[in-house]
């Protein structure tokens, strides 16, 4: 099969989003679901109100098995306070790329190293689209 040499664009933009407390302890959660035909995510962008700094583990779900992709450190207050709000893409992206690429189905996911302070939380928004 020859390859695909025409431009594919993203047909339905998705902001995906997923906020993390205290309750949710060190478990995965999913923020973003990739459609029927795959997925881009153009930036992660992560904000925290904790008193503490904060690391956070992405993975990736194909349905089978959870890889984990790596590690995005969240300074006190990113985004809540004059400290800038986090681009996790510039941590995650292979290759210094911009994007990451999902599969048909693939799931992002994401789960604080350690419990968020309590009544404190970080956001983790994933801005891109459907293919």
């Amino acid at each position: 099969m020859a390859a695909n040499i025409n431009p594919i664009f993203e047909l339905i933009p998705v902001n995906a989003g997923k906020e993390i407390v205290n309750a949710d302890s060190t478990n995965i959660l999913t923020v973003f679901t990739a459609g029927a035909e795959g997925a881009r995510i153009d930036g992660i962008l992560i904000s925290s109100n904790d008193t503490s700094g904060v690391n956070l583990a992405f993975h990736i779900d194909d349905g089978a098995d959870v890889y984990y992709i790596g590690n995005v450190n969240v300074p006190i207050g990113a985004g809540y306070t004059t400290v800038a709000r986090v681009d996790g893409m510039l941590t995650l992206s292979p290759t210094n790329q911009t994007f990451l690429q999902l599969g048909p189905g693939y799931i992002l996911k994401v789960n604080a190293v350690a419990a968020v302070t309590a009544a404190k939380l970080v956001t983790v928004v994933a801005v891109g689209g459907d293919f």
